[in-house]
């Protein structure tokens, strides 16, 4: 789907472990609180086709291994968590899909888990993505808050 977000954006991560081999990769997913297709509610973003050029350069430069990916099981290409050891993608539904799941917090205590900083753009910006609702408001109530970094400006580029 095809959305407007405005800022603020938040960058939400957590370190997981790759279902494949084990080893500790890091999760990340993208918080917007002003997406007006939301009508009021905070999302997150899963099954993420596009993202502007200066949000999706702040994510890599902190997270390299968030990337555009083929995923044999949607059978489509979108931005995820990959294994840093593997190289698997670990799967949107997974981090997204089910209540308890890194992104889908049912209690404080699972939100505070997570960390989040806020994603440095000025203006609003287009995006494709599936909009999650219902979980979001207990990510950024609960989670651990990193310093933000200056603006860099809004495009609506892939």
């Amino acid at each position: 789907m095809k959305a407007r977000i405005n800022p603020p954006v938040y960058l939400a991560s957590a370190p997981i472990a790759c279902w494949r081999c084990g080893a500790e990769m890091p999760a990340v997913a993208i918080i917007a609180p002003d997406v007006p297709e939301a009508e009021g509610e905070i999302c997150t973003l899963s099954d993420i086709r596009s993202l502007p050029g200066p949000m999706r350069t702040f994510i890599q430069k902190r997270f390299p291994t968030f990337r555009l990916k083929y995923s044999k099981t949607t059978q489509s290409e979108y931005y995820a968590s990959t294994c840093p050891n593997c190289g698997v993608l670990s799967g949107d539904f997974y981090l997204h899909g089910e209540p308890g799941a890194p992104f889908f917090p049912t209690t404080e205590e699972e939100a505070a888990r997570l960390t989040v900083e806020e994603i440095p753009v000025a203006g609003p910006m287009d995006v494709e993505a599936g909009l999650g609702m219902g979980a979001a408001h207990l990510i950024l109530k609960n989670a651990k808050r990193k310093a933000a970094e200056p603006s860099v400006g809004g495009d609506s580029g892939k």
